[in-house]
């Protein structure tokens, strides 16, 4: 009787689909509480054939199928709409074989459909398994079209557990802007002429978005005139990158930057890594010494910054520098990289070339791009240190080459440049 005219008493339509399904009243109602209502309730249905607007004419066929056969064909591609409609009509059975096969089907082009159906009903355990997929593929994930089809409150979820992850915050924000971009179309609203539109589809979330952890130079180039943000908030945040203070930030600094991963997936682990490699940016022999009488040496008595801007050919992982410092000289330092700051308490001891220094290590390390420019500052307190007077334009280590510039004018006032100064090592190491 599946979808037979013959003794046929109800029939329904899909959308805008003209086919018309043939079913029985009976065969329906007992298969589904809500049909009952529909057929035998207080309210019944009279007019012919019935529209379900949000159903798709191969999921309904398949759903129907099941209320007659207690069978169907049940694809990854058809599951979802199949979930739908058994959720909706209460045939819990059938929900419960489209969870198993969207759980054994969900894929990075697919999780984000999949998620939306898995809050929608309440399928935690699907839930889980969807975000766990967005941990492993992040890239591929936001990517993809279902991506641009989330809704607001499933974008803000996504960012508040993206901690950090394996792809670059300017792929990420790249995502977020198609997203906004998708999501105003949705809603009629033009962003050539409304300049503030992406702002108010945004909302709260555009404060989970990681402007601290870009480069100052991706920060101007591709956010500032995107239109999220107000001037006033572009002229903090640029100040933030260069390492200065600001009072009232909205946004937080990630300090576990890249490589990132999803809340409660797996953290990068030192296996996953080369092992470190030490890059000194000046030539051998030509530190200069602090004199018997205390002169001479480099100084911090004026409060001012050391920075200096690196470049690399490939994409590795940055732990730390080496500075210089005095013999036994206590030092505080607050060291900036692509928003991430470290401030502490360093003891100077002599390394193995007999030069003293102490090791400015980030607590994990981040991850830059080849040939982006990446500025580091240190801002020191402490007696006068060793310095170099005979710096290295590059230093190339295996197939990594490292590249010295000077730091964008008036970040490093305390004098450090390509040439001397501060930055007696840099450690990196290879993904």
């Amino acid at each position: 009787m599946f979808d037979n005219e013959l003794m046929s008493d109800v029939s329904f339509t899909c959308g805008e689909s003209s086919r018309i399904f043939h079913a029985h009243k009976y065969v329906l109602a007992t298969s589904s509480a809500v049909f009952f209502a529909m057929f035998y309730g207080s309210l019944t249905e009279k007019k012919f054939p019935i529209c379900i607007p949000d159903a798709e004419e191969e999921s309904f066929e398949e759903f129907l199928r099941f209320l007659y056969t207690d069978a169907c064909k049940i694809t990854a591609e058809n599951a979802i709409g199949v979930m739908y409609l058994a959720k909706k009509y209460l045939v819990s059975s059938l929900a419960e074989k489209c969870c198993e096969i969207l759980e054994a089907s969900i894929k990075p082009d697919n999780a984000f459909a999949v998620l939306k159906q898995a809050v929608q009903f309440e399928e935690k355990e699907l839930e889980e398994k969807c975000w766990n997929i967005v941990s492993e593929k992040t890239l591929e994930c936001i990517n993809s079209e279902a991506f641009c089809s989330i809704g607001s409150s499933t974008l803000n979820a996504f960012l508040k557990k993206l901690e950090t992850s394996s792809i670059t915050e300017m792929e990420l924000f790249k995502a977020i802007l198609k997203w906004t971009d998708k999501e105003s179309a949705r809603q009629g609203l033009n962003i050539e002429h409304d300049k503030t539109a992406r702002r108010r589809i945004l909302g709260d979330s555009v404060y989970e978005i990681r402007f601290l952890a870009m480069s100052q130079e991706n920060f101007l180039k591709y956010v500032s005139p995107s239109g999220i943000l107000t001037d006033t908030e572009i002229v903090s945040i640029s100040q933030k990158l260069c390492g200065l203070d600001v009072v009232g930030l909205k946004w937080k600094e990630h300090r576990n930057k890249q490589p990132c991963s999803i809340v409660s997936s797996r953290r990068l682990h030192p296996a996953n890594i080369s092992s470190l490699v030490s890059f000194s940016r000046f030539y051998p022999g030509s530190v200069n010494y602090i004199k018997g009488d205390g002169s001479g040496g480099w100084g911090y008595t004026g409060g001012g910054s050391d920075a200096l801007t690196l470049v690399v050919n490939k994409a590795v992982l940055f732990h730390g520098v080496r500075l210089f410092g005095s013999n036994g000289g206590r030092y505080e330092v607050k060291f900036t990289i692509k928003g991430n700051n470290v401030t502490e308490s360093y003891t100077s001891e002599q390394d193995s070339d007999h030069v003293p220094g102490y090791d400015v290590m980030l607590p994990n390390p981040i991850r830059l791009l080849p040939n982006e420019e990446i500025t580091i500052i240190a801002t020191i307190t402490g007696p006068r240190s060793y310095y170099s007077g005979s710096g290295k334009s590059s230093v190339t280590i295996d197939d990594i080459v490292l590249t010295f510039k000077d730091a964008r004018s008036g970040l490093s006032t305390n004098g450090t440049d390509i040439s001397h100064g501060q930055f007696y090592k840099i450690f990196l190491s290879e993904l």
